[in-house]
């Protein structure tokens, strides 16, 4: 339900944004500003989409229900399980966000956008960088807690000086300004990698 609903709203966003008075023309005469500023504005919604799509994907992760189910099934295999169903709707989402960055600029407006593999990998990782966050400090009475979370990432990931480095060694988040590179894909990866085993651990040694 949360996946349908997000899709709608993605869709309504980037169809609003796409229809504005382009004259052809002009498109076809400037199509490097167009395809920059369509990027750019993309972009930014698309953060704030995927930041708020894990929030309300995450946010209620704690439940009672899981009780039983782990006394039933052990702890293991409902780790398991529980973090292959987030894992498979923020691929899912993530896969139709970028169907819709291709397609709508397209169709709406005749501009061709170019797929940028690195700035989807940045974006893709920042989501389950999110995702582990929640999971680790999130339990059912301290919910608003997690919009903190977010709120801090949206207003990191928009305003955060290029020039801060410590700022992203400590959170590396993706960064509008600046260009994703492998060493920088690398990082992030062992970074989610230890949020993945801390929530794992506590998952394991906390009380039912």
């Amino acid at each position: 339900m949360i996946l349908v609903i997000y899709q709608l709203i993605a869709i309504s966003l980037i169809i609003l944004i796409s229809k504005n008075e382009y004259q052809k023309y002009e498109v076809m005469l400037y199509p490097l500003y167009y395809q920059t500023y369509i990027k750019a504005l993309f972009l930014q919604i698309f953060l704030i989409l995927n930041a708020m799509f894990v929030l309300f994907l995450a946010l209620d992760h704690d439940q009672d229900f899981m009780k039983p189910l782990i006394s039933f099934f052990g702890r293991q295999k409902v780790f398991v399980h529980k973090y292959l169903f987030f894992f498979m709707h923020i691929i899912i989402f993530f896969s139709f966000i970028i169907m819709i960055y291709i397609l709508i600029p397209k169709l709406m407006i005749g501009v061709d956008i170019q797929i940028e593999v690195f700035m989807f990998i940045d974006l893709l990782m920042d989501m389950f960088l999110i995702l582990n966050l929640i999971l680790i400090f999130i339990k059912d009475k301290y919910k608003t807690l997690a919009i903190l979370i977010v709120l801090i990432y949206m207003l990191m990931t928009l305003f955060m000086p290029y020039d801060k480095l410590w700022l992203y060694y400590i959170f590396p988040i993706f960064r509008i300004d600046k260009d994703i590179n492998m060493i920088e894909i690398y990082y992030k990866l062992c970074y989610i990698s230890l949020g993945f085993s801390i929530y794992f651990l506590k998952f394991l040694k906390e009380a039912l």
